[in-house]
């Protein structure tokens, strides 16, 4: 125990990012399971039954699975940066003597401490979360009007204790899918490849990530080949529902199986992806160059950032493009033809809210345990002759690519989902639409884009008002 709490001191920031996103994953599961406590409460009440049962068939089903899904890959990516930036202070617990079984055990500690420590935060946060987003859940999930009903502490724990159950389940399976690389560390290999993570992801982990890419497009094609035949002259609103059913759910769940793939096999095509469009782009400005430069060098160590950004941007904009391309196909429709109502972006946040809570708690965790080695590029660039103002540019252009290559990333599954789900229209319909949110998606890229920026260039100040003498020796552990 004295040398986890000296390990927890030794790296703040590294555990306190992993601590920040276990606290997110406790309280945002907490929530949701109140919420859904909640809602079984109103089934009593005379008048509320069925908005009750639809708020908790609603909440149960989308919302749910991709949490559960979402949250322990993000623990996943989150642990393994975390055990990559302490790899060097594992490698001299090995070599005084420590077995693989018990470095293995060390981490998995670590995570459950913090993980204890989440749900202490939860325990206050979550039932007031769950009451004050409660209206707007209620009215994008067909509940609208169904009140919070006041709730015993017997209730309010025992709806709490589930969220728990959920939240250190995801934490726990998050972690042991990543914690066996640390009983591989070698010493003497480690203490001398410390600074250079791997660039690829393991055999077992890679297979897996081309099985679900290949699960996403199977889900694909078997909502292809269930669409019906139907004229558009016989629509209504079970004809609808019916030809559209195998289709849309389809695509459901290739774009969760697409977000798995990304977060799994992310780090293997992180390298190309930044070689190639940073190739392609180049501008005559030095900083530019520099910060393309290092983001060539470093792009594994920013792939707790990038892969869980990739991933929230894939959720979002294949739920966005499938909607997009319902609206652009009920346009072409007769006049008067009852047709089922098209989610809008407010109901895309009720049913993905919580999976992207997570993906953003997990951008913040991984960006804040790579902050140190930003902290050294920046410091060497200035000792090279880089000027006050070319290390600021630096800093804020990092933001800028993290955001850039998260975006191809995840450009290619959306599009994949919107092309099917087009296809599936016209087999169905004999109607070629194409509804890719183009708008939506530049103002999201834009805005995460200026925020990645601001983000980057203020975390950044410290370090560059920092003697980059300081900084250097610092990272050699001097």
């Amino acid at each position: 125990m004295r040398g986890l709490l000296r390990d927890f001191r030794d790296a703040p920031v590294v555990w306190g990012a992993v601590l920040l996103l276990l606290a997110v994953v406790q309280c945002v599961s907490g929530m949701v399971m109140v919420m859904l406590s909640n809602a079984r409460m109103a089934m009593a009440v005379p008048g509320l039954h069925g908005r009750a049962v639809m708020f908790s068939m609603e909440l149960s089903g989308p919302p749910l699975v991709p949490m559960i899904v979402v949250g322990m890959l993000m623990v996943l990516l989150v642990v393994s940066s975390a055990i990559r930036q302490r790899r060097r202070a594992l490698a001299l617990i090995a070599l005084q003597g420590a077995t693989p079984g018990q470095l293995t055990s060390r981490v998995c500690a670590q995570v459950l401490l913090l993980d204890v420590a989440a749900t202490l935060v939860s325990l206050i946060v979550s039932p007031a979360l769950a009451r004050g987003l409660y209206p707007f859940a209620t009215r994008q999930l067909e509940a609208n009007g169904l009140p919070f009903l006041p709730q015993d502490v017997t209730g309010m724990l025992r709806a709490w204790s589930c969220g728990i159950v959920f939240g250190f389940a995801m934490a726990l399976v998050g972690s042991l899918l990543t914690v066996r690389v640390v009983g591989g560390i070698s010493p003497v290999e480690a203490l001398r490849e410390a600074a250079n993570p791997p660039k690829t992801v393991g055999v077992p982990r890679l297979v897996l990530a081309w099985i679900m890419f290949a699960g996403a497009l199977v889900s694909l094609a078997v909502g292809l080949l269930n669409v019906r035949k139907t004229s558009m002259a016989r629509m209504s609103v079970q004809v609808t529902f019916s030809s559209m059913s195998p289709l849309a759910y389809g695509n459901m769940i290739a774009m969760l199986l697409f977000t798995v793939s990304v977060c799994l096999a992310g780090p293997a095509v992180l390298s190309a992806t930044v070689r190639m469009w940073t190739a392609v782009v180049r501008l005559p400005w030095p900083a530019w160059r520099i910060a393309c430069q290092q983001a060539r060098a470093r792009v594994c160590a920013s792939s707790s950032t990038i892969i869980p950004l990739a991933a929230g941007l894939t959720l979002l904009m294949s739920y966005e493009s499938l909607t997009s391309t319902i609206t652009a196909w009920t346009r072409l429709l007769p006049a008067g033809t009852p047709t089922v109502e098209v989610p809008g972006f407010a109901r895309i946040l009720a049913l993905i809210g919580t999976s992207l809570v997570l993906v953003l708690a997990a951008v913040c965790s991984g960006y804040l345990i790579a902050q140190r080695g930003r902290e050294l590029d920046l410091a060497l660039v200035a000792v090279s002759g880089g000027t006050q103002g070319q290390l600021n540019a630096i800093a804020a252009l990092d933001g800028l690519m993290i955001v850039v290559t998260s975006s191809l990333i995840a450009f290619v599954p959306s599009l994949l989902v919107s092309v099917s789900f087009s296809i599936g229209i016209w087999l169905s319909f004999d109607v070629l639409v194409f509804g890719m949110p183009w708008l939506l998606w530049l103002v999201v890229v834009l805005l995460l884009a200026a925020m990645a920026m601001l983000g980057s260039w203020l975390t950044a100040q410290r370090g560059i008002r920092t003697s980059p003498t300081v900084v250097i020796a610092r990272a050699a552990g001097e």
